[in-house]
């Protein structure tokens, strides 16, 4: 049965798409939640719509990102914590604190999402941390964690 999604269900379908899935799909769970419809020919009008309008979105939000990698590529931010004399954090620096810092400084909100990082910074020392906003824009920061002085 071909439907049109008016709404985001997966990774795969998007609002807008239209695509070939089996009739008990359609019946038992998209149509009755409201998911998609029927592939009638004014849905479909309604679905190139939707698609050419997210396509221009997308060309317009990879052009941000391109400029906002470019703004804090090779940036240095610097945090200071109390730690041990081994070095160790009382505590950590994640991702958010790391977007934080970094929305603050270009004044563009940035998602902790976009800071990859595998685990929260808990010793004193020098990070290199990667800003990925999307496939074309990414940027390398240095995270700078020092002792805090009494």
């Amino acid at each position: 049965m071909k439907v049109v999604f008016i709404e985001d269900v997966s990774n795969k379908e998007k609002k807008g798409d239209i695509k070939e899935v089996s009739g008990g799909y359609a019946r038992n769970y998209l149509l009755p939640r409201g998911l998609a419809l029927p592939a009638s020919a004014g849905a479909i009008k309604a679905a190139e719509k939707i698609s050419q309008e997210r396509e221009r979105k997308r060309v317009r939000l990879h052009d941000e990102y391109i400029e906002l990698a470019r703004q804090i590529e090779g940036k240095e931010l610097r945090f200071k914590g109390k730690a041990s004399s081994k070095g160790t954090l009382h505590g950590s620096i994640t991702s958010a604190d790391i977007a934080d810092r970094l929305s603050n400084l270009v004044n563009v909100d940035i998602d902790k999402k976009k800071v990859v990082l595998k685990n929260s910074l808990h010793n004193i020392g020098e990070y290199e941390v990667e800003v990925i906003f999307s496939r074309d824009a990414t940027a390398k920061i240095m995270v700078i964690i020092e002792r805090e002085t009494a």
